[in-house]
């Protein structure tokens, strides 16, 4: 598929319980957070990038600054399959044939392996893989997505993308920050990962 094909989501509506404070934007090398991701996805040259956060999040204006337009989700404490309502929603306004979907605390993911989930769709679900199991980012094709509307609560997509078809993702690229604890050990990229790739 074409990237110009394809909306582009990232969800950052979390509510950072384990975190303990607003998770997205802690410094990272000098950048919040929750903005590493967005840039990432920024060079894929897709049809829409969106932005899913909560209201008057602090994070919402670095992404309108990026060229995301934001979506305002007040009912976060749904969890997150309220945001993938929104980004279905979001996408179903635009020509996109896929959507592909992202987590802003995921901040090592790598422009080139976005590229070449987008390249191998045709028609089915793909989903990232760290070698042990499927997770975002992932896309899905238009007509999938009533089955991203029928999800609920925290567990999001995942019972989908268990039996999606998996897209092996560079090394450490998956990481996402939960705790501080994570955050610290995240201060440089993994060996071999190129933040910038």
């Amino acid at each position: 598929m074409e990237a110009k094909k394809v909306a582009i989501v990232v969800l950052a509506a979390g509510n950072a319980r384990r975190f303990g404070s607003d998770k997205l934007m802690a410094d990272l090398d000098g950048v919040p957070l929750g903005v590493h991701a967005a840039r990432a996805l920024l060079s894929i040259p897709a049809a829409a990038h969106f932005a899913v956060c909560q209201p008057d999040a602090a994070i919402a204006p670095h992404y309108a600054e990026l060229g995301y337009t934001c979506v305002e989700n007040p009912n976060a404490d749904l969890g997150l399959s309220a945001s993938l309502h929104l980004a279905v929603a979001a996408a179903a306004k635009t020509q996109a044939q896929a959507l592909l979907i992202a987590l802003a605390d995921m901040p090592f993911i790598a422009a080139a392996h976005i590229d070449a989930l987008i390249a191998a769709c045709e028609g089915e679900i793909i989903a990232s893989s760290d070698g042990a199991q499927a997770m975002p980012p992932a896309i899905f094709p238009r007509a999938t997505w009533p089955m991203l509307l029928d999800t609920q609560g925290d567990a999001g997509a995942r019972h989908i993308l268990s039996q999606a078809r998996s897209f092996a993702a560079p090394s450490g690229s998956l990481r996402d920050i939960d705790t501080p604890d994570d955050l610290a050990a995240s201060k440089s990229p993994p060996l071999g990962l190129d933040r910038s790739s």
